[in-house]
């Protein structure tokens, strides 16, 4: 009866995110014998707790494990993709506003519809692309990139936003301000789809290996 008890979705889910790294397999398969074993001494119930509890943890092992893989390299990388997708940005105001004169004015500038559409689309397309090569370039670390590219963005944006606040003391216009949590949102989620979109082709890849090899 144990053995046609299947592992909850979502967990599994979670743990397959990690298909691609080298010891995932024994660890998947010391989870699926640990649940059956449960199952078959206690209860179903019982066996489901365990694995949630167990994929979240073996998720955050591996992320962990992920994360101190490469980090110079992985550092380095999300570091060059949050450098290129903000030179994307300036360079588009700078070849349209040349010398500057928007920085006289910044409400006038975020109030600007069409300039914000242009920097929207600018913002989707570097940041997606960026994502989608730092993960070609780091196989088997996408997902250690997008967190890391996430905590570069902190590191810059963050000191900045508390020296505007606290040490200025001024309160931005409710344009700009909508404009700064719309930009680095959009920054963050599209530079994430990139990245992971990699990751979760190397994963079928990788599966598609595996079950080859078995096959075999």
């Amino acid at each position: 009866m144990s053995e046609l008890l299947k592992p909850p979705a979502v967990p599994a889910a979670i743990l397959n995110f990690f298909a691609s790294q080298p010891d995932f397999p024994a660890v998947a398969g010391d989870i699926s014998e640990e649940f059956h074993q449960r199952a078959r001494n206690s209860s179903a119930k019982a066996a489901l707790r365990w694995y949630w509890r167990e994929a979240f943890r073996n998720a955050l092992a591996l992320t962990w494990r992920e994360l101190m893989r490469t980090p110079v390299r992985t550092s380095g990388m999300a570091l060059g993709c949050f450098l290129a997708v903000n030179i994307v940005t300036v360079l588009y105001l700078v070849v349209r506003y040349y010398p500057l004169e928007f920085l006289q004015d910044p409400v006038e500038l975020a109030s600007d519809r069409g300039l914000m559409s242009v920097l929207v689309l600018l913002n989707f397309i570097a940041s997606l692309t960026m994502g989608w090569f730092g993960g070609r370039l780091l196989p088997g670390r996408e997902w250690a990139l997008a967190l890391t590219y996430t905590f570069v963005t902190a590191c810059f944006t963050l000191p900045g936003v508390w020296y505007l606040l606290f040490v200025l003391k001024e309160n931005p216009p409710a344009p700009i301000r909508e404009a700064m949590i719309v930009g680095h949102a959009l920054r963050q989620s599209t530079f994430w789809l990139g990245s992971l979109w990699i990751r979760y082709v190397n994963n079928r890849k990788h599966s598609s290996i595996v079950s080859a090899a078995k096959s075999a």
